[in-house]
């Protein structure tokens, strides 16, 4: 019996190193996401920080669920979240003034979680390619 070896086009390597650095990336800044999601989500928040927590401490793939999650906290960091009705009742999003000094500490959150999606293949990449 034959057995071929499945050699992977570049793409879809970049995307799995881009998944492991995904993980590498929330391990680093996780106390960080964490204080953002609950200051900016409430228990909503604390709720979505703690699956995410718990769905990468699985090994395996990035699943859909994780996935959805993942869009969620970036879109929370965004504050795409702030005038949304849907969003609930125990959302306290705070109306932090510029000035205040965790505004850029959250701006860089979003923005580097934004890359790691990015990387990961999770979202779009600006060239037209999502996964």
């Amino acid at each position: 019996m034959y057995h071929d070896k499945n050699i992977p086009n570049c793409e879809l390597v970049d995307r799995q190193i881009g998944k492991i650095a995904l993980r590498a990336y929330f391990d680093e800044n996780e106390e960080g996401l964490g204080h953002a999601a609950v200051l900016l989500g409430g228990r909503r928040g604390a709720r979505l920080i703690n699956a995410i927590r718990e769905a990468l401490s699985q090994p395996g793939p990035v699943t859909r669920r994780l996935r959805s999650q993942l869009l969620d906290l970036r879109r929370q960091l965004f504050l795409e979240h702030a005038y949304d009705e849907n969003w609930g009742d125990d959302a306290c999003f705070v109306l932090l003034e510029p000035d205040d000094p965790i505004v850029p500490e959250i701006c860089l959150l979003a923005d580097t979680l934004n890359e790691a999606l990015e990387n990961a293949g999770l979202i779009d990449t600006g060239d037209g390619r999502t996964a």
